[in-house]
């Protein structure tokens, strides 16, 4: 079940909704730090600063509560695959910056919230499902593309889905700002779309 994106602590209204969005970004964090398996509703509560009962009073347990995170990450990663199909048809002098752009637009996502990525995209058990997700998600795009005559069509999409989800596994691990993703993103969508051979 997807749960609705909570507020921020900026935009939260009440109490509980503060008190709410701080357990997750909290919960978020110690999940990054120690991994979920290791994690303790008692380091999550620490760290927020509220009581273990205050804990109880939003999620059921400490399940409950990284499955919420994942589910909310996974439904923007997905929300965000659906934007970046290219649809219509586009000057071929335009196809690797549109590539590009979809590749950047993962790897800013991605570099939004680092401990949030971390637990969803990054550390099991989480990430397998995620990436499985996205792959899926991404190969819709491409089989849509191919029928359109945007890409090639005897390279299997479902294979296309997987290399670009293993290239954005390893870009998104590279630290840098907004303009080393832009550089990042623009290698990718020339890997992608024109290969390494020079012939």
């Amino acid at each position: 079940m997807k749960s609705k994106p909570c507020p921020d602590e900026g935009t939260a209204k009440t109490k509980g909704e503060r008190t709410h969005a701080k357990l997750r970004r909290h919960a978020a964090a110690e999940f990054a730090r120690l991994g979920f398996h290791n994690t303790k509703v008692s380091d999550i509560v620490k760290a927020t600063g509220v009581s273990q009962p205050s804990f109880y009073c939003y999620f059921e347990s400490k399940e409950m509560c990284y499955d919420n995170l994942i589910d909310e990450f996974r439904g923007r990663l997905e929300a965000l695959t659906l934007t970046l199909l290219i649809e219509g048809e586009i000057p071929a002098d335009q196809v690797v910056e549109r590539v590009a752009l979809s590749f950047r637009k993962f790897l800013d996502f991605l570099a939004e919230d680092p401990q949030l990525t971390q637990i969803g995209f990054f550390q099991p058990p989480g990430c397998t499902e995620t990436k499985a997700g996205l792959s899926s998600w991404i190969t819709q795009n491409l089989a849509k593309e191919q029928q359109s005559g945007l890409f090639r069509s005897d390279i299997s999409a479902v294979q296309l889905g997987q290399c670009y989800v293993g290239m954005l596994d390893q870009m998104a691990r590279i630290p840098g700002d907004a303009d080393t993703r832009q550089e990042l993103s623009l290698g990718c969508a020339r890997l992608l779309c024109e290969g390494i051979w020079r012939g």
